[in-house]
């Protein structure tokens, strides 16, 4: 923690000491003030500011006070939606939105940009989950003939990851302003601790034109106050909002250590922490949408803090604050739940005491840590890309590194043997007839899944089941990784939940099956029988083959 110098200890001590009405008074000496003016020195009324605790906006003349507390960290501020996003530098586009609080100083003034046209009506936001780049080095393969490299994690990242957003980028219209989320696991001490790793992360992200913020996670931390300062260091407050279009941010940690590096899942809030969101949430315009960005998912885990009311059954529960989280954004035009952490992707939907929740959990940049292509469900390694319009999430798909943007799902046959693993084992389905399983990577219950088998269009069944796994990607992991146990990445870890499978039981086996993805905003995937993977690692799992 900060340590305060000498004087800031003793006229805290000395305030304690003095009368109520003293104390008062004394306190004015002992607050955080400062003046936000625009580019053109004008005062900027309204702007939230915050030193950690509790929020409050500036008067007309652009000035704020904040109460003194000892423990702050940072001075930082709301960034209005009419204001462009401050930037660590011309070269690092991550989001500077703070001042480090200074022994003995207690005014920060902070200069703003007006955008020339006001607040954006349209633009996209890029999702990444837990890019999780260590200080190790995982198998890496460039061919069929087990081909090992040695080559980093955030060279991997790099060359990789945002190499493909990148090509997103380019993609899209000079003018359309893009903004990018990491959803924590920025890095992970796994091989040694390397001070500069947060900052080389920090970097890499920052290295587009989207104007990047990111939420802290678990192993950005991991129990220990220096990893914590690290992230910090790199990013400011790990508790803060922003303002875009018609839509408030809020990021929060919400990872919790109850022994060493041991945390609680699902995710929780200390008092402190929800007295501050309430607070920042109360200054909140209530036609905006509100999204909620944290790293472990709310509505489920499997260990708890306890008591819990919130069972879920099989093992899993939903935190103890979501509830109370629920009715303050029940209070906006709307809200959604973005988190990562699981190295699975799925939209979770359950009932929470007769309120039907949606939790969009992001799967992994990084899969399963770099050791192949994909995450521990199957999904490939890569990000989201969302289109808000207004206060409404207009669209999103999954953008799978290296993948077109098309390709929203893959294809397997029930009784395919992976390394000791099938489909028909895993969701008890019939053997010998054929059964194609359909892995939908961003499927929720507002998709439909068509099979047309010669012109007959059949609606296909979702499998849904905890525990849960996924055939071909257990398969792969099971013979190559080296730094995760067949525990994390099969059904016996009782965490995974598994809900974007889909089968049809074809009535010709020699028919070719199209299978007809309609996700809820309208848009349409398709692909083949004739295109299901049938080898267990020479395949996407192992290398990439470039589709250029």
């Amino acid at each position: 923690m900060r340590k305060t110098t000498l004087l800031t200890a003793l006229a805290t001590m000395a305030l304690a000491m003095l009368s109520p009405v003293q104390a008062a008074a004394q306190s004015d000496t002992l607050k955080f003030t400062g003046t936000f003016t625009d580019q053109k020195g004008r005062p900027m009324r309204g702007v939230v500011v915050s030193n950690g605790f509790t929020c409050v906006q500036t008067d007309t003349k652009g000035n704020y006070e904040l109460p003194y507390n000892s423990a702050t960290k940072f001075v930082y501020f709301t960034v209005p939606a009419d204001c462009e996003v401050p930037t660590h530098s011309a070269t690092d586009n991550t989001a500077c939105f703070y001042r480090q609080v200074v022994d003995s100083v207690k005014r920060y003034d902070f200069q703003l940009t007006r955008m020339p046209r006001g607040k954006e009506k349209s633009y996209k936001l890029i999702v990444i989950g837990d890019p999780q780049v260590t200080n190790a080095y995982g198998p890496y393969f460039q061919g069929p003939n087990d081909n090992a490299v040695r080559k980093s994690d955030i060279d991997r990242f790099t060359d990789e990851t945002m190499a493909d957003i990148k090509k997103t980028l380019a993609s899209l219209p000079d003018d359309m302003p893009v903004y990018a989320l990491s959803m924590g696991d920025n890095v992970q001490y796994y091989g040694g601790y390397n001070e500069k790793l947060e900052g080389q992360m920090r970097a890499v992200l920052g290295s587009t034109r989207m104007r990047t913020f990111s939420v802290i996670g678990n192993h950005d931390q991991d129990g220990k106050a220096l990893f914590k300062r690290k992230w910090e260091e790199a990013w400011g407050p790990t508790d803060y909002s922003f303002d875009r279009g018609n839509v408030h941010y809020v990021c929060i940690n919400n990872v919790i250590y109850y022994r060493g590096g041991a945390y609680y899942q699902p995710g929780e809030l200390t008092d402190e922490q929800m007295a501050w969101l309430e607070s920042d949430l109360s200054l909140v315009p209530k036609n905006k949408m509100v999204v909620l960005s944290y790293h472990i998912p709310f509505t489920f885990g499997n260990r708890t803090l306890k008591p819990n009311p919130n069972d879920m059954g099989k093992g899993h529960y939903a935190s103890n604050r979501l509830e109370k989280i629920l009715l303050m954004l029940d209070r906006f035009k709307g809200y959604q739940l973005f988190c990562g952490h699981t190295h699975f992707a799925i939209n979770n939907e359950i009932e929470l005491n007769g309120r039907q929740v949606l939790e969009r959990c992001h799967a992994a940049a990084c899969g399963d840590i770099w050791q192949s292509n994909l995450n521990i469900d199957g999904v490939p390694n890569g990000y989201y890309v969302y289109s808000v319009k207004g206060n409404k999430i207009d669209d999103c798909y999954y953008k799978g590194t290296r993948w077109d943007k098309s390709r929203q799902m893959t294809l397997f046959l029930a009784d395919t043997d992976f390394n000791g693993e099938s489909y028909a084992a895993d969701w008890n389905l019939p053997r010998g007839k054929g059964i194609i399983v359909a892995n939908v990577f961003n499927a929720d219950s507002g998709w439909r899944l068509f099979a047309i088998e010669n012109g007959v269009k059949t609606e296909m069944t979702r499998l849904q089941k905890t525990p849960c796994q996924d055939a071909f990607a257990v398969g792969y992991h099971h013979k190559y990784v080296k730094s995760n146990p067949y525990n994390f990445f099969s059904k016996r870890n009782g965490y995974l939940k598994m809900n974007h499978w889909y089968f049809y039981q074809p009535k010709d086996p020699k028919a070719i099956v199209t299978i007809v993805a309609k996700d809820r905003y309208g848009n349409t995937y398709t692909e083949t029988s004739d295109k299901v993977v049938t080898e267990p690692f020479y395949n996407y799992a192992h290398y990439y083959v470039d589709e250029e």
